[in-house]
C-alpha cells in the first residue's frame, strides 16, 4: 500500500470518526474539536447541559444553577506554555471555571475547578491579553483519581 493509500484510508476513518462523534452529540457544531471535546467531558461529568449556541456569550455548560465556563488545550510535549486565556469580565454570567489540559493525543494531563471570582483575582494581564497561570491555581487542580465517573475518565487515560 503506498502513501497516498494509507492516508485515504486513514481520511476515511477520521471522517467516520467525526461522523460518529457527532451523532453521539460529543460534536455539536463546527467550533473547533479541542473545545468541544473538553466541554463534552465536563458535562458528562458533571451531569451538565452544554449551550448548543456555538456563540453562547459567557458560560458553556449549566450544572444545576450554575453557569460554567470551559477551557480546553490539547498541548504537545514541546509546548512549554502553562496557562489560559481568559477575559476578565466581574459582570460575566458564570459561576465556575474549569480547565482542561489534554496532552497532545487527548489524554487528560490535568483538570481544575475554581469559581469565577476566584479565577478573576489569579488572572492577570500577560502579553496583551488576561491569562491565569496554571502554577497560580494549583489548590483548585483535581487528580484524575478524585474526579466523577471514573469510568468516563479512563476513557481519557
Amino acid at each position: 500500500m503506498n502513501e497516498f493509500e494509507r492516508v485515504e484510508i486513514a481520511l476515511k476513518n477520521f471522517h467516520k470518526s467525526m461522523a460518529d462523534l457527532k451523532d453521539l452529540d460529543v460534536l455539536i457544531n463546527k467550533k473547533d474539536f479541542t473545545c468541544q471535546i473538553g466541554e463534552w467531558l465536563v458535562a458528562s461529568l458533571y451531569d451538565g447541559e452544554r449551550s448548543t449556541n456555538g456563540i453562547q456569550k459567557d458560560w458553556d455548560i449549566k450544572v444545576g444553577e450554575k453557569n460554567v465556563q470551559v477551557k480546553t488545550h490539547a498541548k504537545a510535549s514541546t509546548n512549554s506554555a502553562s496557562w489560559t486565556a481568559v477575559k476578565n469580565d466581574v459582570n460575566a454570567d458564570v459561576d465556575e471555571l474549569i480547565i482542561v489540559v489534554f496532552y497532545e493525543d487527548y489524554k487528560l494531563k490535568a483538570f481544575y475547578k475554581l469559581p469565577w471570582q476566584i479565577a478573576l483575582r489569579k488572572n492577570k494581564r500577560s502579553g496583551g491579553r488576561d491569562v491565569i497561570n496554571w502554577r497560580d491555581i494549583e489548590e483548585f487542580k483535581i487528580a484524575k483519581e478524585n474526579l466523577p465517573k471514573q469510568q468516563l475518565v479512563k476513557l481519557f487515560i
